[in-house]
């Protein structure tokens, strides 16, 4: 509506009474998540391969992308896919990269892996269960 458009500081819009009836630290939270987000040229959202969408949170999504600056950007990073099937994981990447680039990641099991993941890497074989990382290079070109 009309007070949406004020943005979460505007006085009496609809954040503004939400967070005064909201607990001390959740007020807390609201206003240190507003200034980093302000901060930001980027929002990094990890999402869980097992369960994307319900690690989503399209409200902030929405937030960040009609109140703040154009040039803020959002990328899903698809975590844990060698918890899935290759198969899940694929149509996962399909459909979640309708909104924002997205990009499959595994981190290190242990032991060193290191790395990152370079393209040479298909997400078959980190979803085949091996302990190095993957996606971290790819992560690291689109931020570029």
């Amino acid at each position: 509506g009309e007070e949406d458009a004020r943005g979460p500081a505007a006085p009496g819009s609809v954040a503004e009474r939400a967070l005064s009836a909201a607990p001390r630290n959740q007020r807390a939270f609201q206003k240190e998540l507003a200034k980093v987000l302000r901060e930001s040229d980027v929002l990094l959202e990890v999402l869980d391969a097992r369960d994307p969408l319900g690690c989503r949170c399209a409200p902030l999504e929405d937030a960040v992308m009609s109140r703040m600056a154009t040039s803020k950007r959002i990328v899903l990073i698809l975590n844990k896919i060698d918890l899935v099937p290759p198969e899940n994981a694929a149509r996962w990447l399909g459909y979640l990269r309708q909104f924002f680039p997205t990009v499959p990641f595994k981190a290190s099991g242990g032991g060193g892996g290191g790395g990152g993941g370079g393209s040479s890497r298909s997400m078959a074989a980190a979803s085949a269960g091996g302990s190095e990382a993957f996606g971290g290079e790819q992560l690291l070109q689109l931020l570029k």
